[in-house]
């Protein structure tokens, strides 16, 4: 199961789209939609209608947009990665360069 939460404090109704199928999205007193979806699991791709008006829009914090910025978002699990770096031991600090930007 996928918690789907979206920033929208000025809206009336919020519907998440996960796989061609809409749900109610609940409002926190704090702006905050919020559905909790069972069949969201990782690479479903999923929008948000708002208002019940118009073309769905991706979640504007999505971590996957394999269709770009004006598609549907993907449902990105992080614990299915095979991590593959348990044997790097990092660097030593001396002699290394640091650089910050602003």
């Amino acid at each position: 199961m996928t918690t789907l939460r979206v920033w929208a404090p000025a809206l009336v109704s919020v519907d998440a789209v996960v796989g061609g199928s809409a749900y109610d999205m609940k409002r926190s007193d704090d702006g905050w939609w919020r559905v909790d979806v069972d069949r969201a699991v990782h690479g479903t791709d999923y929008a948000f209608v708002l208002d019940g008006e118009g073309t769905p829009l991706p979640d504007p914090r999505s971590r996957w947009q394999p269709h770009g910025v004006h598609g549907a978002s993907r449902v990105y699990d992080h614990s299915v990665f095979l991590w593959s770096d348990s044997g790097w031991r990092g660097r030593q600090l001396a002699g290394s360069v640091f650089y910050e930007l602003h």
